[in-house]
């Protein structure tokens, strides 16, 4: 197991309530059946304090960094009749076991299945230990994407890539290659029988063990494969064992997969109950377990047009599909009672607020999220909202810092997640500025008054030298000599410049009225470049 168990008895057959990360500034509330995560709880009595709190409120496990030899006696924790605690092994972060919990905990319950070998298998996790048992060696059950859904016991007795694998929840990128590339993955969708895969030979000098395995099939769809590790070919006995066992696992896949779906559906029809604020909206709060908290709606969508044709669109969805999933994840582990859904074209998600401070921290969550490779990507925060009724009002905003994050011209950064995460108040002005433009538009409205004539000025003269000379004087807020080392003219060349563009324009530059309508349709109606024209 990755996890060691320090003390305790669990309950392998009990709910789990959801995930809880510890804070002792903000304890937060802890669900019957919880798994708490004691992220930097280390002293002893600290580590007493949290097991005696959990186990007050009938949480399943409390899950802790393990502690080395002498620093913790862990027959003194005591935990109730139930309660387990646990220990977290070094080199394996806390991101990516709030990120397997997470995976886990949204798959629907699973349906009693057959036997296996002579055992009961109640889900997957039981079937790969089965099939491990039946074929002798460590087995992953992966969906048709390489995504892990469930393994055996003992990953570290195999080798350091089956561990990642697990940790990551799916093939990382470059062993995936070396399989395409060696025409490992084509052997298996092909082939009707177990394949053997020799080691491989990595670029860093790491050497993989061998592996066997066998695509998982419902008539000519494939569903997904099992995966075992091993030194040579299997036998031909234990081939057809692992083969039978592939069939027993499509039957499994294809009722989680219907489950699943119905359980997404349904999620998918109250997240979108409550964001019309309608009378329906406290209503599906309450089936999301949501009612009564404050909340924060927050979007995300893909920076980039679907292909039209019938593939790209595909690819299109699935990518957001598979967003939505990692997103649950991702916010699970500070807002574990968040209600994600892909609608549309967008992915919203319902964060409960109970601190002053949550916009921030999700602010800087999903910046988070955005750094760790969610390319194309880009996320809206809408406001802090009290009642079901104001959730149209949190989605508006998201919706709004969406548009702006995508119309917004790609500036280079260093930080991944610059533009492309915003809270809409923090983007208000642009995002008036954007509807005021549409409704000119849909309107066929456009320059007028000085600024019109400004604009056919310099359109016979092919140039953008009043415009420019305009834009100058406006950002300086009137100071002649700021405006001047702008435009890289004289102060005398400029006040010139200034008394013509006056006069063309038929306004006062004294005229504080005449100032703001001339900004304000320099934002509405800029000018668009033109090759060959001057500024001079």
């Amino acid at each position: 197991m990755l996890l060691a168990t320090l003390a305790g008895t669990p309950r392998y057959l009990a709910p789990v309530g959801g995930v809880v990360v510890h804070d002792a500034d903000d304890p937060p509330p802890i669900p019957v059946g919880a798994i708490v995560l004691g992220v930097g709880v280390t002293a002893p009595d600290d580590v007493r304090s949290l097991v005696r709190l959990a186990c007050l409120h009938a949480a399943a496990a409390v899950l802790i960094r393990q502690p080395g030899e002498r620093e913790l006696a862990v027959d003194d924790l005591l935990p109730d009749e139930g309660m387990v605690v646990l220990g977290l092994p070094a080199g394996v972060s806390w991101q990516q076991v709030i990120a397997v919990l997470g995976t886990a905990l949204q798959s629907p319950p699973h349906p009693k299945v057959r036997d296996l070998g002579g055992r009961e298998v109640g889900d997957l996790f039981g079937m790969a230990g089965a099939i491990s048992d039946l074929i002798g060696a460590h087995v992953t059950i992966e969906d048709r994407n390489s995504v892990v859904l469930a393994y055996s016991d003992h990953q570290g007795e195999t080798d350091p890539i089956r561990v990642e694998v697990i940790l990551g929840r799916r093939t990382p990128e470059p062993y995936w290659a070396f399989d395409e590339e060696r025409g490992a993955l084509r052997a298996i969708r092909e082939s009707v029988r177990p394949v053997f895969l020799p080691p491989l030979d990595l670029p860093d000098g790491r050497v993989t063990r061998g592996r066997v395995a066998v695509a998982v099939r419902a008539g000519d769809e494939i569903l997904g494969s099992i995966w075992g590790v091993v030194d040579k070919p299997l036998t031909t006995e234990k081939d057809d064992l692992l083969l039978d066992a592939s069939r027993l696992v499509a039957l499994h896949m294809l009722q989680l997969r219907a489950g699943a779906d119905g359980a997404r559906r349904l999620r998918t029809d109250l997240v979108a109950t409550a964001l019309t604020g309608g009378p329906e909206a406290r209503s599906a709060l309450d089936r999301l377990r949501l009612a009564g908290q404050s909340l924060i709606v927050v979007a995300l969508t893909l920076n980039e047009p679907a292909d039209g044709a019938y593939t790209g669109a595909a690819a299109h969805v699935t990518k957001l599909q598979r967003l939505a999933v990692s997103f649950q994840v991702h916010l699970a582990g500070t807002w574990a009672d968040t209600a994600v859904a892909l609608l549309d074209d967008t992915v919203y998600a319902l964060v409960p607020s109970r601190r002053e401070d949550t916009e921030v921290s999700l602010e800087l969550t999903c910046r988070s999220f955005i750094g760790r490779g969610a390319e194309g990507a880009v996320i809206g925060i809408g406001r802090v909202v009290h009642e079901a009724a104001e959730l149209e009002l949190s989605r508006a905003d998201a919706d709004r810092a969406l548009r702006v994050l995508g119309r917004r011209p790609p500036e280079p950064s260093s930080a991944p997640w610059a533009d492309r995460v915003a809270r809409a108040s923090d983007v208000e002005v642009e995002a008036l500025l954007m509807e005021l433009r549409d409704l000119a538009a849909s309107s066929k409205r456009g320059p007028f008054g000085a600024y019109a004539r400004l604009l056919a000025y310099d359109e016979t003269r092919d140039s953008t030298f009043m415009v420019e000379t305009l834009r100058a004087w406006l950002d300086a807020h009137g100071d002649v000599m700021a405006a001047s080392v702008a435009t890289h003219v004289h102060q005398n060349t400029f006040r010139y410049r200034l008394k013509r563009m006056s006069e063309i324009g038929e306004f006062s530059l004294d005229d504080p009225a005449a100032r703001f309508t001339l900004q304000l349709q320099l934002h509405l109606y800029p000018p668009e470049p033109a090759t060959g024209r001057s500024s001079r």
